[in-house]
């Protein structure tokens, strides 16, 4: 397989903002009625009722957060980024009011809104993080911390529980984003597939203004900056309430991650093109000629005990092979084959090589494991038996009216399989439950940073899947009425061809967002139906895939596009894009006043938002949209292809 970079297709809307109904707090509404009798006026009737628009405001559920950038605890070269997160709703920060507003019950977004959002997201280097702590509402205006008065709404209590931060003020004041540059740092992203169609919900995303430090550890906050910015002279600003900057100033932390700016060779497409591709199958690196023709195919070689307490070494292979192998074979099949399924006890499915004079245990093993985990299986391993022994008694009846026509037995019933027993079957041929140490019996095979590509060995499947279904077969009549299935056996499994891969790296673990696309072609134009994609630990990840795959895609969801600036000698540049999208010739450079403190590396959002702007042919009016299609960078669609 050989790797490469090409573009995915597919693209992005942004909006502005997305504001809500109504936002979040307690309202009062009024209902008057004026009668009149006669031409003469009656007193008018009234009724005012109060109710609440519930929403988050001290800490936010976990399923309001959809993803973060750089991924936490992330490890790469992330110093030209601007950290991100991602909201579930999109009208979430615009629900509640960042200005200070009299009387805010009575205010909804239409009456006088200046689409300031109430979520800021800061980051904070590692030497000058701020250490959470947990606090109690009627605790957040604590002696020697700045916070505002607030109101309690309907269902908080003083009692609640939130998480603050204390920042010193001369921090704060280097990089808390100005009202005008927030409205530019918060905007709604709406995936579109490659009809133009959505793709998903709307998505609110919220950027930082300030670049990660190189060499250090960063820890960003999403923070509430809920009625912190009063006006003077017809602009919003932040009020600190004090001139002392050593003063500490108290925020609400509704979430918080960090991740390390390291390795310039650790960021998403460097790890993937890195990756060891040899083999490109998963088997043992090349060993004696003797034993090349084995190694090729996969196979190890393993500790084997006899009853006896004897050891000796034999040949094993688990499920996922370097190539095609044919499957055992059920009653009635007409092909030959060195063994024929159901079988009697793993023994029979012992071989052995001649020219070696070694065994073969490969199926022997996946047929005893199919077995342990049916037994492990309480409510399986039951329901199969009874299944089973109410499907002999039928069998048994109908034999009876047929070997006795004249005599008036009851008629036989047809015993259904119950779901729960196929879905069970279904999964086990998924290898799901299998142990890591079955798929993959050697770490050689699967070292650090590495990907191997496989076929499914079919006959391992029905040989695990036969050993599930062996449960209550001790007698001859159970193995008969056990074979008597066929084709019709819940353990059969008549799947096409199965093939797939395993990629161990630091990006499964770094990218949950990762995906995966399966072509039965090199140019990427037949798609293969994915079969199962699973996490089988922090750093491995499995895909089969219904067919064979000649090219497999791997990439980032749209909605981990991230943001960010290039390099450009020593400082930082950006290239603009007109509106469909299409990068422009030229890059802008920035320049000192692009920045509002360059060694903070805190950026001049609304400067630099105007800079790339002005580049454009009859540009628009700025907006959070404009400035995230500037902002945004693309997607990597890393390719492995067969060569």
């Amino acid at each position: 397989m050989s790797s490469e970079i090409e573009p995915k297709p597919g693209s992005v809307t942004f909006l502005q903002f997305h504001q809500p109904t109504l936002a979040a707090g307690d309202y009062k509404i009024t209902v008057e009625q004026a009668v009149k009798v006669d031409k003469t006026d009656v007193r008018p009737f009234s009724e005012t009722k109060l109710f609440t628009v519930a929403g988050e405001r001290f800490e936010l559920n976990p399923i309001d957060v959809l993803g973060v950038f750089p991924p936490e605890g992330n490890l790469g070269e992330h110093s030209n980024v601007l950290p991100h997160i991602i909201l579930s709703r999109s009208t979430l920060p615009w629900e509640r009011f960042a200005e200070v507003r009299s009387g805010a019950a009575t205010q909804t977004p239409a009456a006088g809104n200046t689409n300031i959002p109430w979520l800021a997201l800061l980051l904070f280097d590692g030497d000058h993080n701020p250490k959470p702590k947990t606090v109690k509402v009627a605790d957040l205006k604590e002696t020697g911390t700045k916070f505002p008065d607030i109101t309690l709404e309907i269902g908080q209590r003083l009692e609640d529980l939130v998480t603050v931060i204390d920042v010193p003020q001369s921090l704060l004041e280097d990089i808390m984003p100005a009202a005008e540059e927030l409205k530019l740092l918060a905007h709604v992203r709406l995936g579109l597939d490659t009809a133009g169609k959505p793709l998903g919900e709307e998505l609110a995303i919220i950027i930082a203004n300030r670049l990660p430090q190189k060499g250090k550890t960063s820890t960003v906050h999403l923070v509430s900056v809920e009625g912190r910015f009063r006006e003077v002279g017809g602009k919003y600003v932040f009020d600190y309430q004090s001139d002392v900057a050593g003063d500490l100033i108290r925020l609400v932390s509704l979430k918080s991650w960090s991740f390390a700016c390291e390795d310039e060779k650790k960021d998403f497409k460097e790890l993937l093109l890195a990756l060891n591709a040899t083999p490109t199958t998963l088997r043992l690196p090349e060993g004696a000629p003797s034993a090349e023709q084995l190694l090729a195919r996969g196979y190890v070689l393993l500790p084997h005990y006899y009853r006896e307490g004897d050891e000796i070494a034999s040949w094993y292979h688990g499920p996922l092979v370097p190539g095609k192998v044919s499957s055992p074979l059920l009653p009635g099949d007409n092909e030959t084959s060195q063994f024929v399924l159901p079988a009697r006890s793993a023994d029979e499915l012992v071989r052995y090589d001649t020219a070696l004079s070694m065994f073969d245990v490969t199926y022997a093993a996946a047929w005893e494991l199919g077995r342990l985990l049916a037994l492990q299986d309480k409510d399986f391993s039951t329901g199969l038996y009874q299944w089973k022994r109410e499907y002999a008694q039928q069998r048994a009846r109908k034999k009876q009216s047929e070997e006795n026509p004249d005599v008036p037995y009851q008629s036989a019933m047809d015993v259904l399989v119950p779901e729960t027993i196929f879905a069970w079957f279904k999964r086990l041929r998924g290898l799901e439950g299998v142990p890591f140490n079955y798929l993959v019996p050697d770490e050689r095979m699967l070292p650090a940073e590495s990907i191997r590509f496989f076929h499914v060995d079919r006959a391992w499947l029905d040989c695990l899947a036969d050993g599930a279904f062996s449960i209550g077969r001790v007698s001859s009549s159970d193995y008969e009425a056990d074979g008597s299935h066929g084709l019709k056996s819940p353990a059969v499994g008549l799947s096409p061809m199965l093939t797939g891969f395993l990629l161990r790296s630091e990006v499964v673990s770094g990218w949950p967002g990762l995906l995966v696309d399966g072509y039965a072609d090199d140019g990427g134009n037949k798609p293969v139906r994915m079969h199962r994609m699973d996490r089988l630990s922090k750093g491995v990840l499995l895909c089969i895939f219904w067919g064979e795959i000649r090219r497999v895609d791997l990439h980032l969801k749209a909605e981990t596009l991230h943001f960010g600036l290039s390099r450009s000698g020593d400082g930082f540049a950006k290239q603009p894009r007109d509106l469909k999208g299409v990068p422009l010739k030229n890059q802008v450079k920035l320049q000192a006043a692009h920045w509002r403190k360059q060694s903070s590396r805190t950026l001049s959002v609304v400067e630099l938002a105007e800079l790339v702007r002005k580049q454009l042919t009859n540009p628009p009016p700025l907006s959070s949209a404009l400035f995230a299609l500037q902002m945004v960078e693309g997607v990597d669609n890393i390719v492995f292809a067969a060569k």
